[in-house]
C-alpha cells in the first residue's frame, strides 16, 4: 500500500482550519453576550471537535492539543459540570489567537514569508 501524501491536502486543511477558528470566535462572542447559549456552546464543541481531529491526522500535535482542550471545556459546559464565565471565554480566545499563529508558521515555514 502507497502511503498517503499528507502534503497535497495542507491547503485544504489550513482553509478548514480557518473556518473552524472563525466559527469558534464568532460563537465565543455570542457566549460573551450570554453565557447559557447551548446552541453557540455546541458549535464551539464541534468546530474544536473536528479541528482538533484533522489537526491530529495532519501531524499538528501542538494545534490538537489546544483544540482538546477547548473540547473538553465545551463538553464540561454542554453537560453542566463546568459554568462558563467570562474569564473562560476570554481564555478560549487566546487560545484561538494562538492556534491563529501556529497555523501560519505551518502554511509559512521559519524563513520564508507570505
Amino acid at each position: 500500500m502507497t502511503p498517503i501524501d499528507l502534503g497535497s491536502y495542507k491547503s485544504i486543511y489550513l482553509q478548514t482550519a480557518k473556518e473552524y477558528i472563525n466559527s469558534m470566535f464568532l460563537n465565543c462572542d455570542k457566549l460573551s453576550n450570554n453565557l447559557s447559549d447551548k446552541e453557540a456552546i455546541n458549535q464551539v464543541h464541534i468546530s474544536s471537535h473536528s479541528l482538533k481531529s484533522q489537526s491530529q491526522v495532519m501531524g499538528f500535535t501542538d494545534i490538537a492539543n489546544i483544540c482538546l482542550n477547548i473540547e473538553e471545556m465545551s463538553n464540561d459546559a454542554l453537560k453542566g459540570t463546568v459554568q462558563l464565565n467570562t474569564q473562560i471565554i476570554s481564555g478560549i480566545k487566546k487560545s484561538l489567537k494562538e492556534l491563529e499563529e501556529m497555523l501560519k508558521q505551518a502554511k509559512y515555514p521559519e524563513g520564508h514569508s507570505a
